[in-house]
């Protein structure tokens, strides 16, 4: 059977981050989404994942086709082998410059285990 524990449901501008207690030792599955906009139309937005300060796996991203319209990313799922025992740092960034998020944003990460 696996399990989910939301770590992070925040609303706001990013960076978003929080500590958690690992559940599991060994592989899990970070769940990674949101929503941003950009004045930069049109062009590739997204959001990424920092676990203990080093970004994992792939941005949750989208192209975006208008000026100032809060679009969902892509929901993206991030393998990890190696999650160790212990408290952990998961932060939640923009990814490319042109991304802009605020208080009408909203971001999750889940981790199965």
């Amino acid at each position: 059977m696996v399990n989910a524990q939301v770590l992070l449901d925040a609303e706001g501008p990013l960076p978003a981050s929080t500590t958690f207690e690992a559940p599991a030792d060994g592989p899990v599955m970070f769940v990674l989404s949101g929503t941003a906009r950009t004045e930069s139309a049109a062009c590739l937005i997204g959001i990424s994942l920092l676990l203990d300060g080093y970004t994992i796996g792939s941005p949750a991203m989208c192209w975006a086709n208008q000026d100032n319209n809060h679009q969902a990313m892509r929901t993206t799922f991030i393998p990890v082998d190696n999650l160790t025992p212990g408290t952990h740092t998961i932060e939640v960034v923009n990814s490319y410059g042109v991304t802009i998020t605020d208080v009408n944003d909203y971001v999750q990460v889940t981790l199965f285990y």
